[in-house]
């Protein structure tokens, strides 16, 4: 059969996934709890990367780990907090359901990071925070805004979401001030269908542990079903995805019957997603333990398929970011490659889809990711043109585990003998 390449990274396609998440939907679901995998989880964690000396809280998600900091801080309503222009509407509403009000920085168009000028104009009385994004595995300009946040008294929350494994100037992402928010979201470095994190660096703040984890409710066995069945189905479909139309069958049933949740809501997408307290049920922390323990090899192989297309790759009609980056230090999370206009990115896509070769675009065609947000809902100024221009011309490779160097090898062929 004719084998389908996605650039998503659907970390938790695999067998191993498969047959926990199928048992997870028996009886076994309302067992687990007695193992503690979550424990074990952030235990796992910290031992991992040398933080014994940190706090670890795990939630359902990211957005809940965002929102429930903003919310046991002493921030009041319409206070401000600074974000990178170019990101995701789940951010966006973690900080508008705590009653803040988001403030768009403009982005450097080579690095994606926040543009330190336009950082330094925003400042006022009102700002109590910077959440600084690492952009698909990039690096921030980190040392000059932990400088400007010192300077002003503000707060500096890392957002590592994109950014698990990387490191600048021999440190470990996350260690530079006082939070770092992490993702295993189901498309992640690694996946725990979900598990997000808050990571708390500074002693001062270590007491919130205790005051945010006893807000903190069970996962509805809803949603915590429908986790488990994402995994069961998505393997299916993957693997029967030109065969007998299995996949489009279960792709209808899925929407019928809501089997699994989407990755973004309506109620998001317009930043009125307010259930954002939820804790990290066992049966999820047990997939994510695995994939913690896989981390390495996950890792490599992402590297290797990034190093490949850096070194064969020759067609000029777009440019490969992030192409001279010191490599040893990061985990290649996306592969983002940026065209001149939106046309030409559009043909690419298309004739790349033909051949069954789906790139990843969910942070394309808008600068506030997915594109169907609604920005006015979202606080968006539009005065970020650089990150609002990028965001029309930019396009990600294939580059996960599911993506083996003889796939990478037909992708740069057919890439090198692609033209409009």
């Amino acid at each position: 059969m004719k084998k389908i390449i996605f650039a998503e990274n659907f970390t938790t396609l695999e067998k191993s996934h498969f047959y926990s998440s199928l048992s997870f939907l028996t009886y076994r679901i309302f067992s687990i709890s007695k193992w503690k995998y979550k424990l074990k989880l952030e235990n796992k964690f910290l031992d991992y990367f040398w933080a014994y000396d940190k706090k670890i809280v795990s939630f359902y998600n990211a957005r809940t780990a965002i929102f429930q900091l903003l919310n046991n801080l002493w921030f009041k309503s319409k206070d401000e907090v600074i974000i990178n222009s170019y990101n995701c509407i789940s951010v966006v509403n973690s900080i508008i359901q705590s009653w803040l009000t988001p403030i768009y920085v403009e982005i450097d168009k080579e690095n994606l990071w926040l543009d330190v000028d336009d950082l330094i104009k925003k400042i006022w009385p009102r700002t109590k925070a910077i959440i600084v994004q690492h952009t698909f595995w990039k690096p921030s300009n980190i040392k000059k805004i932990v400088n400007i946040a010192k300077e002003n008294n503000i707060l500096l929350i890392e957002d590592c979401a994109h950014s698990l494994w990387s490191k600048i100037y021999d440190k470990k992402l996350w260690l530079f001030w006082d939070f770092a928010i992490f993702s295993t979201w189901r498309d992640k470095v690694i996946s725990g269908v979900n598990w997000g994190f808050l990571l708390i660096n500074n002693e001062k703040y270590f007491k919130l542990k205790n005051k945010i984890e006893k807000k903190l409710k069970k996962l509805n066995i809803k949603i915590l079903l429908q986790n488990h069945l994402y995994n069961v189905l998505s393997f299916v479909w993957i693997k029967t995805y030109n065969f007998c139309s299995i996949w489009k069958t279960i792709i209808f049933l899925s929407k019928k019957f809501h089997l699994f949740n989407q990755v973004l809501d309506e109620n998001e997408k317009k930043c009125e997603n307010d259930k954002l307290y939820y804790s990290l049920p066992d049966s999820l922390a047990y997939i994510a333990l695995d994939q913690l323990n896989k981390l390495f090899f996950i890792q490599k192989h992402r590297k290797s398929i990034s190093i490949y297309y850096n070194e064969n790759i020759d067609n000029k009609m777009f440019n490969i970011l992030f192409k001279e980056q010191k490599q040893e230090d990061l985990n290649y999370f996306r592969y983002p490659i940026l065209f001149k206009n939106a046309i030409d990115l559009e043909s690419f896509y298309n004739y790349f889809k033909d051949k069954w070769i789906i790139f990843w675009t969910s942070w394309t065609w808008s600068n506030i990711a997915p594109k169907t947000s609604n920005l006015e809902k979202s606080k968006y100024k539009w005065d970020c043109k650089l990150a609002e221009d990028l965001s029309k011309n930019i396009i990600f490779l294939p580059n996960s585990t599911n993506v083996s160097i003889k796939d990478a090898e037909k992708i740069v062929k057919l890439i090198n003998n692609y033209n409009v």
